[in-house]
């Protein structure tokens, strides 16, 4: 698939012009810190500008004001142009009121470099679920998203569906590829969307991108801010890349086995949104017993108060429990399962959201292959929209397969009605309507010995 995306890649640039390479303030997106009253606006400015947001709860009157950072990065490959980012803004708002829209702008003094008025809505306060006031609260699913036609249906109908109200991105965002600009043109893509709804992202293998200079996921932590535990470590190979036939000697870019340290920064962390514990995990970075990424998740868990955050969702790239032909037992995926399943079943996670395979599927509870009413859902929704088109084929469906499909693309919600109850949908692109094509009721186990 990696020579697919590399030609594609030269035809794109033959014909296509960054046609916003001159504009002052573009690509703006937010993300939830770590819980509701902590939100991180983001922006790229050609040259470098102030990084100011000012703010407020009348979109007349934004009274408050915050300053942030900025950096931009430099990116050499062979075979593709030397790439000089633009400035990256990073401006965090904090003390923020729960359920709360908020009216901003970004960018700084000059009236030229100023975003139009734009607005979001911080989520529930921690601990709250349904209510008259508040009503449910929804997450938007989507994976491999890229940016083809198909991945703009995806977006559109996320942006139409206003029920959402924070996006889980479970890995492979733009599909840049080691070729920068698209990371640009994808940000282009999301941003009326990603400036409204708090889009949380996690890395997958089209995030590592290595550059002559031996650094992996620049692009990917530059651009992002999500809630971090400290600031990115980065280390030495620990599962070599698998070459392929029509890599084109690429493997750094996509390779799907694949694995180094990359620890903390925008590779793992959790945070809080109504009563829901969201936890975003990395399969390629260590996650054997003795990792860093290990430890601090069988903390993450041990401290999650069941009675303030009932439910426990877990977002990574790579799936555990997928009976597709396309990328089964790779190394990576092998090691995190056997380390870290007994976690996730002691600890009576709830949901586990993951992507990588480019089709639908959803189990029943599984653990070690066993149907278990006390184990997680596990949901593959890898059918954002990707160039690399759909993972058709499947084998004979096993006994913890609930329902899949290989030939359509969608994405899915997570609403979250009360402490013991939830419900998943996966809607496609092609129904006009947003009708879903798959839904579960799930009760929470940690409450109830009873299936919905």
């Amino acid at each position: 698939m990696c020579k697919i995306i590399y030609l594609f890649i030269q035809l794109f640039f033959t014909f296509f012009t960054f046609v916003n390479v001159n504009a002052h303030i573009s690509q703006i997106h937010i993300a939830q810190g770590k819980t509701p009253d902590t939100m991180s606006i983001s922006w790229l400015t050609k040259n470098e500008r102030g990084s100011t947001v000012w703010y407020g709860l009348n979109k007349t009157t934004l009274n408050l004001i915050e300053y942030g950072s900025q950096s931009s990065y430099h990116f050499d490959y062979p075979n593709l142009n030397v790439y000089q980012s633009g400035t990256i803004h990073h401006v965090e708002l904090t003390n923020l009121l729960p359920s709360t829209v908020y009216y901003y702008i970004c960018g700084d003094i000059s009236r030229d470099t100023q975003s139009d008025v734009l607005s979001f809505r911080t989520a529930d306060p921690v601990g709250s679920y349904y209510s008259e006031d508040l009503g449910s609260f929804t997450f938007g699913i989507v994976g491999d998203l890229g940016q083809t036609d198909h991945s703009q249906e995806t977006v559109n109908h996320i942006q139409n569906d206003r029920l959402v109200q924070m996006i889980l991105h479970v890995g492979d965002l733009s599909y840049a590829d080691c070729n920068q600009e698209l990371w640009d043109t994808y940000g282009e893509m999301i941003e009326p969307l990603a400036s409204r709804v708090p889009w949380m992202v996690g890395p997958g293998n089209h995030e590592l991108e290595l550059t002559n200079d031996q650094q992996f996921y620049l692009a990917f932590e530059e651009r992002y801010k999500m809630p971090q535990i400290k600031p990115a470590i980065f280390g030495p190979i620990t599962i070599p890349p698998k070459y392929h036939d029509d890599d084109l000697q690429l493997p750094y870019c996509c390779s799907s086995i694949f694995q180094s340290i990359y620890d903390y920064g925008n590779s793992f962390y959790s945070f809080e949104a109504g009563s829901a514990h969201v936890i975003f995990l990395n399969p390629y970075t260590t996650t054997n017993a003795s990792s860093n990424q290990y430890k601090w998740l069988q903390e993450d868990l041990r401290e999650v108060n069941r009675t303030v955050s009932p439910w426990i969702i877990v977002v990574m790239h790579c799936p555990w429990y997928s009976s597709n032909v396309d990328h089964q037992n790779e190394a990576q995926t092998v090691e995190m399962q056997a380390s870290m399943e007994p976690l996730f079943y002691q600890y009576k996670v709830n949901l586990v959201l993951t992507g990588h395979v480019h089709a639908y599927e959803r189990t029943y509870p599984v653990y070690q292959n066993k149907t278990d009413p006390f184990a997680p859902v596990y949901i593959t929704i890898g059918d954002g929209g990707n160039l690399e088109g759909h993972s058709k084929e499947f084998y004979e469906q096993p006994v913890w397969s609930a329902y899949r499909n290989g030939t359509q693309y969608g994405y899915g919600t997570v609403t979250i009605l009360n402490s013991n109850k939830l419900q998943w949908k996966w809607l496609r692109n092609k129904d006009d309507e947003y009708v879903y094509s798959d839904s579960i009721i799930l009760c929470n186990s940690v409450f109830t010995k009873v299936m919905c």
